[in-house]
């Protein structure tokens, strides 16, 4: 199912909540179990195909409301302070794809056909 938050176009099959939201940000947090994330990297000019977080229990988006810059910190458990990654992305002219693939995410940037 696809959500619209401030200019994110988020595709997802897992379950969220907007855990805070401030005058500038919004933070969504996404429960995913345990499964390893695979980051799709393949249109980066450094990676080549992909970056994978093993075990990885929540995610939390926080997206600015003022610019279409997304951060994504990657926890070990549901509290904040379990990040162990966390990383930018420009969700402008996208979709961003979070997916259930059994025991994966598939973490993906769809970039918008016109």
């Amino acid at each position: 199912m696809t959500y619209q938050f401030f200019g994110l176009r988020l595709d997802t099959d897992f379950t969220y909540r907007i855990i805070r939201e401030s005058e500038d940000d919004m933070d969504i947090f996404l429960d995913v179990g345990y499964r390893c994330l695979d980051l799709n990297a393949s249109d980066s000019k450094m990676f080549h195909s992909r970056i994978q977080f093993p075990y990885v229990r929540s995610m939390i988006l926080r997206i600015a409301k003022d610019s279409s810059i997304m951060t994504v910190h990657v926890m070990r458990d549901v509290d904040l302070m379990s990040a162990f990654a966390n990383f930018e992305i420009d969700f402008s002219h996208s979709t961003i794809s979070i997916k259930n693939e059994k025991e994966k995410v598939l973490f993906d940037r769809i970039f918008d056909p016109f």
